[in-house]
C-alpha cells in the first residue's frame, strides 16, 4: 500500500504469512504492534506459546501468552526479552526490519535468540514495486507516504537480492522465498497476461523463511 495507512496500522493481522509458520513451540512476533497477529496465531494454534514484542503497548483484548514492551533497537532490551521469554522456535519479523538502521545486525541478534532448529519468518517491502519504482523512472522522484513500500519511517530498502542477503548474511539458510502478487484484480490480470514476467514489479513485499544450517524443515 502506497497511500494512507489503515485506521490502526499496529492492529493488522498478517494472515498471509501463517502458512510459513511451523506449528507449535514458542513463537515471538517481533515488532508485532498491539498483538493482533500473535492473537490470531494463538487462535489457530492453541498449543503454541505465542507472544508479541513492540514499542507500543499490547492490546489487552488480544489473547497472547506474553507481551513485552520496550525499545527493540536497544541490545539490553533484547537481552531482557530473550531471558524472559526465549529461546524461540519461530520469530516473526513482519515489515519491521526496514525500520532499523542496521537490520543486518538485528537479524544476527534474533538468530542468537532461536531455539535449536528454530526459524525466522520475515516480510520485507519490495522497492521495485510498480507504485514505488514507476514515479522514480518517469518523474525522477518519489513521494514518501504514511505506510507501504515508501513509508517515511523506512530506513532501508530492498530488492529480491538484497532481501535474501539480509536474511542469510549472518549464516542462516534460505528455506522459503515468495514474491506474492496482491489480490487486486488489475495486478492479477497483469501478472497473468505477462506470464509472470512482471512479478518483480507487481510484488509489494517478499516473504522469507530462514533457519540455521541443519535446522529441521
Amino acid at each position: 500500500m502506497i497511500g494512507a495507512p489503515p485506521a490502526n496500522y499496529h492492529s493488522l493481522v498478517r494472515a498471509d504469512v501463517f502458512h510459513l509458520v511451523p506449528p507449535g513451540g514458542r513463537i515471538l512476533d517481533f515488532g508485532g504492534g498491539d498483538g493482533a497477529t500473535a492473537a490470531a496465531l494463538k487462535r489457530r494454534d492453541p498449543a503454541a506459546r505465542i507472544g508479541v514484542a513492540d514499542r507500543v503497548v499490547a492490546n489487552p483484548d488480544n489473547a497472547v501468552d506474553f507481551a513485552f514492551q520496550g525499545d527493540l533497537a536497544d541490545p539490553a532490551t533484547l537481552d531482557r526479552l530473550a531471558a524472559a521469554h526465549g529461546p524461540f522456535d519461530t520469530i516473526l519479523c513482519l515489515d519491521v526490519l526496514e525500520h532499523f538502521a542496521d537490520p543486518w545486525a538485528m537479524v544476527a541478534r534474533l538468530q542468537a535468540m532461536l531455539a535449536p532448529g528454530g526459524c525466522i519468518v520475515a516480510s520485507l517491502p519490495n522497492v521495485r514495486f510498480y507504485a514505488a519504482s514507476l514515479p522514480l523512472l518517469l518523474r525522477g522522484d518519489w513521494d514518501y507516504a504514511d505506510a507501504g513500500v515508501l513509508d517515511r519511517t523506512h530506513l532501508r530498502f530492498f530488492g529480491r537480492r538484497q532481501a535474501i542477503a539480509l536474511m542469510t548474511g549472518s549464516g542462516l539458510t534460505l528455506e522459503r522465498f515468495e514474491a506474492p502478487v496482491p489480490r487486486a484484480r488489475r495486478l492479477q490480470l497483469a501478472h497473468a497476461l505477462s506470464f509472470g514476467l512482471l512479478r518483480g514489479f507487481l510484488c509489494q513485499q517478499f516473504l522469507l523463511r530462514v533457519r540455521p544450517p541443519g535446522g529441521a524443515d
